[in-house]
């Protein structure tokens, strides 16, 4: 979709100059300054490139999250509930919505798609990269219904706005609660997310090696 066009009225009193008039040192200011206004506005919806150390490093810590993830769904997966919590007697409980908490417990039982993620970025620290796990995941889910990816290629380090990423989540665990949804397909989605930013840890070489160095 195209951005909208940005329409920049013109001031009535630089209209109304004749044209014939010779502009002196006082009427190009308004134009010098309408110059730089229209720069730093360019400056600041230009996207910020993110340097090449620390491309890599975000991906090294999304590559981790999501194998320690995966590592979790492995050892036992739950639908329509975030994880199951021991209780005595040897019974699981089934964790759910705001009983969950704001944080992860230290042992569970099974997880689901996004609880795993949850507990994964939990240990992961404050700069967790469970948003961009969530955004990936969803791009995942979707390629594997044939369906093009919303962030192609380097995309991978895009951040999706909080109200985006709620609905990706909500997406996510209809998608795993849903009626014959089994482990196996949670895992080959995972999967799926895994291989897409090992391609693009490859296409960036670790900082200090040659790009060179690895064909």
């Amino acid at each position: 979709m195209s951005s909208p066009a940005i329409v920049v009225p013109i001031p009535a009193q630089e209209a109304s100059v004749p044209a014939a008039a010779a502009p002196g040192p006082a009427a190009s200011m308004p134009a010098r300054r309408g110059r730089a206004w229209w720069r730093r506005l360019r400056a600041l919806a230009a996207p910020r490139q993110l340097s090449h150390e620390v491309q890599h490093a975000y991906l090294e810590r999304l590559l981790a999250l999501l194998e320690d993830a995966r590592t979790q769904l492995s050892a036992g997966w739950v639908q329509d509930g975030w994880w199951t919590s021991p209780a005595d007697g040897g019974r699981q409980i089934l964790v759910t919505g705001l009983a969950a908490g704001t944080s992860a417990p230290a042992t569970v039982g099974a997880v689901c798609l996004v609880g795993a993620l949850i507990r994964a970025g939990a240990r992961q620290g404050r700069d967790s990269e469970a948003g961009r796990a969530i955004d990936v995941l969803y791009d995942a889910l979707w390629e594997s219904r044939g369906q093009p990816a919303a962030m192609p290629g380097p995309g991978v380090l895009a951040v999706s706005s909080p109200q985006v990423r709620q609905a990706k989540i909500q997406a996510l665990t209809r998608w795993n609660d849903a009626e014959g949804r089994t482990g196996k397909d949670v895992l080959a989605v995972l999967d799926r997310a895994i291989a897409r930013v090992i391609q693009n840890l490859v296409a960036r070489p670790a900082p200090g090696v040659p790009a060179g160095s690895l064909s």
